[in-house]
């Protein structure tokens, strides 16, 4: 702060560094942060000009005070294009949030259909081992024994499998930086909230069979074909 410089050539005036600012996105909201400098409009003025006010509470409440003020240093200025940062931002944050809608609809049904999936497969398990459940249980095998083991047999397969999406979700994950406000391609948080909503499903589907096998009469079971 203090340095002069000028990049226009040695007969224009210098400029002086009065503050720093941070890098920012000025053309879209996918390109990395670039630098800028601000100059004051009595030395570059410009016809058209952007003005940006923080307000607390709604930014609408205060638009009729803005104009006011405006109006007050120079009447025969023009205000258009009035509008709240959200209406500003609607626009280009448009394609994000479709391809968010878009890309979270298909991760719901993948999740039900894994759902239905491991449903399907520790059914299909419990019921070809019919007869060995009823074998267990005729030889002192305790309900929560035979659900114990269901289940823990269901969610190994679950969580290896679980293990291998996370490793594969984690390396595709960078390839939509570009779709990512806010949030890092790497987010423990999100990961972690998705494995264990993930396991919550899978421990779900594994229970409904593995609580169907206790009820099952090992007479029955012994003539089970």
């Amino acid at each position: 702060i203090g340095r002069r410089f000028n990049f226009s050539g040695p007969e224009n005036p210098f400029w002086e560094i009065i503050g720093v600012a941070a890098d920012g996105k000025y053309n879209s909201l996918g390109e990395a942060p670039q630098p800028a400098f601000y100059r004051p409009l009595l030395r570059d003025y410009s016809t058209n000009v952007t003005l940006v006010a923080r307000v607390q509470g709604d930014p609408r409440a205060v638009l009729m005070a803005l104009r006011r003020e405006v109006q007050t240093l120079d009447p025969s200025l023009p205000l258009y294009n009035v509008e709240t940062l959200t209406e500003h931002m609607s626009v280009p944050l448009f394609p994000a949030r479709m391809a968010a809608i878009v890309l979270g609809s298909f991760g719901v049904l993948a999740l039900v259909l894994a759902a239905i999936g491991i449903y399907g497969v520790m059914s299909y398990v419990v019921a070809g081992r019919t007869r060995e459940i009823g074998v267990r249980m005729a030889l002192g095998a305790e309900r929560r024994d035979v659900l114990r083991l269901i289940v823990g047999q269901g969610m190994t397969l679950a969580l290896i499998g679980l293990g291998i999406g996370l490793v594969i979700a984690f390396a595709a994950a960078r390839l939509l930086t570009s779709l990512l406000y806010g949030v890092s391609p790497a987010d423990p948080a999100t990961f972690a909230g998705i494995a264990l909503l993930l396991a919550s499903v899978a421990l779900v589907a594994c229970y409904i069979p593995a609580q169907r096998a206790t009820k099952v009469d090992p007479m029955v079971a012994l003539r089970y074909e």
